[in-house]
């Protein structure tokens, strides 16, 4: 479902990963690891959001550099950060996902604003909404479509309670059928997904002597 080998990447000349690769099948992964050791830019790079200096990442057998829009039709990704222009609505956010990613029907649409608490936030600018509704945003445009992977960095960062908890009944449905990937400091969060922990410093010391 996602695969990625021989990967790299350095910035200004430090290198953050040298030929690591990893293969995951349908199902719930926790990314965990020390603050700065990169789960944040590993995310990025899988979701194609940031290049890679070298290696091949494949999502669900498309290549991410071969076949993009095969690839990208294929995954979700969620950044912790809110990368929407202020000005837009929530309305105009989601008519501009559905637009790109060719949703037609409504109903799934309605169900997931429904069930992070948003829909009567549609018409609010993305800079008047407080940093959770913009996380609460950003998520439901990831689950909008039915993807094969999701990648989705610090997922319950600003999350309430009841948005969190419907968070983990989309992950324990869509583990599935999908990949979901996260990288989280919440293990109470790990728990209650049935997510397997991939601890990033281990990836990085087994590729060091391995071949990925």
């Amino acid at each position: 479902m996602l695969h990625f080998r021989n990967l790299s990447k350095s910035y200004n000349g430090r290198p953050i990963f040298r030929g690591i690769g990893h293969h995951f099948d349908v199902g719930a992964f926790a990314l965990q690891g020390a603050n700065g050791i990169g789960k944040s830019t590993l995310l990025a790079l899988l979701a194609g959001a940031e290049p890679t200096d070298a290696g091949e990442i494949e999502i669900d057998g498309m290549s991410l550099y071969g076949a993009p829009l095969a690839a990208r039709e294929r995954l979700s990704y969620v950044p912790d950060d809110c990368p929407v222009y202020g000005f837009l609505t929530g309305q105009h956010f989601f008519e501009f996902i559905r637009s790109i990613r060719k949703i037609k029907s409504s109903d799934r649409f309605f169900g997931i604003l429904k069930g992070f608490g948003i829909e009567s936030q549609l018409n609010v600018r993305f800079d008047a909404m407080s940093l959770g509704t913009q996380k609460k945003f950003i998520l439901s445009a990831a689950f909008i479509p039915e993807s094969r992977v999701y990648i989705v960095d610090e997922p319950t960062n600003g999350l309430d309670k009841s948005s969190r908890s419907f968070l983990i009944k989309l992950v324990q449905k869509y583990k599935q059928r999908s990949v979901f990937l996260f990288s989280t400091h919440d293990n109470e969060f790990v728990q209650e997904t049935g997510a397997t922990v991939l601890q990033l410093e281990s990836l990085i010391s087994q590729c060091s002597t391995d071949s990925c």
